[in-house]
Order: C-alpha cells, then sequence, then structure tokens
C-alpha cells in the first residue's frame, strides 16, 4: 500500500513518527506535520485534538515499531542467554531497521524530556520502565538456566546495560562516530563476562589459550 493509498490517520502517524525520530518531541506541531502531509491545520485536528495527543499517539506508535522489529525477532532465539544476546543486537541502532529516518525517539525524548512534566512525559516514563522490566525478565531468565551467574544483581545489570545503549545512541546520533557499534559490543561483552558464572569463565579462558 502507498503512502497515498493509506487512511488518513495512518498516513498522519507513519509521517508523524518519521519526524519524531529525526526533530525529537519538540519537532512534533500541528504546523509542521499538517504540511508533512499535505493538510490543513484543521484536517490534522479532524483526528488529533492537540499537539499532546499527536505526540501521544506517536510514542505508542514507536513502541509498536519497536516491539516489531526488536522483541519479536528476539523471542525465535532460544531462551536465556541467546535471547538476551538477541534483544541487545536488534537494539542497536533499530530504527535503520524499521526505515525510520532519524534516531530512537525513545533515547532522545529521556534527555529532551527529563526536566518537563506532563503526560507525555508520563507516557515516556512508564515505556522505558516497561522495557527495563523486560530485558529484566530475560537477565533472570538467563540466571535462572544457569547461563549468568546466581548472585547477579540484576537491576545493576540492566542498568549497565541501558547505559551502554544511551552511550550508543550519543555518540552514534550526535557525535557520529563510526566506531559507536563496535564500542557498545565491546562494552556488551564485558559487562557479561562479569556476569558469566566462573566455570563458564574458565571455559572461556581455556577456549581462548587452544586457540592462541
Amino acid at each position: 500500500m502507498t503512502k497515498a493509498a493509506l487512511p488518513t490517520r495512518s498516513r498522519i502517524i507513519e509521517t508523524g513518527t518519521n519526524l519524531l525520530s529525526t526533530s525529537g518531541l519538540s519537532g512534533i506541531t500541528l504546523g509542521t506535520l499538517a504540511e508533512r502531509t499535505g493538510m490543513s491545520k484543521s484536517g490534522l485536528f479532524a483526528h488529533f485534538g492537540s499537539k499532546e495527543e499527536v505526540q501521544l499517539s506517536l510514542l505508542e506508535h514507536t513502541a509498536q515499531i519497536a516491539a516489531e522489529h526488536v522483541v519479536a525477532p528476539a523471542m525465535r532465539a532460544a531462551e536465556g542467554l541467546p535471547r538476551l544476546k538477541a534483544l541487545f543486537r536488534n537494539w542497536l541502532g533499530w530504527t535503520a531497521r524499521a526505515g525510520l529516518a532519524g534516531g530512537c525517539p525513545i533515547a532522545a525524548g529521556i534527555f529532551e524530556l527529563d526536566d518537563t512534566e506532563g503526560p507525555v512525559r508520563e507516557q515516556l516514563l512508564q515505556m522505558e520502565k516497561s522495557w527495563r522490566a523486560l530485558l529484566a525478565q530475560h537477565v533472570a531468565q538467563a540466571v535462572d538456566l544457569g547461563h549468568l551467574r546466581r548472585d547477579l544483581d540484576i537491576e545493576q545489570f540492566v542498568w549497565e546495560l541501558c547505559g551502554i545503549y544511551l552511550s550508543h545512541h550519543a555518540f552514534l546520533r550526535f557525535v557520529r562516530d563510526p566506531r559507536a557499534d563496535k564500542r557498545a559490543r565491546i562494552a556488551f561483552d564485558a559487562l557479561l563476562g562479569r556476569a558469566l558464572p566462573k566455570d563458564a569463565k574458565k571455559k572461556k579462558k581455556a577456549a581462548l589459550r587452544r586457540i592462541r
């Protein structure tokens, strides 16, 4: 289905999500969106009553796209550590694979709305909490399966994992460092290395000695 053939609301959401990924939440105005979709402001008001309603709808759509391109493919991997690795691999640079024009709207929004209050910030916060809960769930599963050590501080692991992602976002989108992906993978491997059971670490070292 071409963009022209899309239902009007769907076309607004699709155009707005691309704008959100390049310009952030502050770049979403009824005037800009009307111009991008070739509509009038009154036409937009027929579908969305306010800029805030548009922003909330775009965040919801962003979550759906992320679930499709990050979470769903990872669920095909084996439970535990393989699935956790797949989640992280899919998470890095997911907007490009999803066909969005810019970076992660959620990561950008965390910095953009850090000092504000209101429904848009609250929705973004709930999205971030839900994502961290999902990561914690799969880290805990890896612990239960013996892939990660039993005494692992899961909250700390997720905290550091999200820190790697946010640093990757900043270096990829703002610094434009071509080594951002490589740096993130190195950091993730180091995080995993500290979380492996002792016997797994020994096996890994023995394997490395054999290779050398």
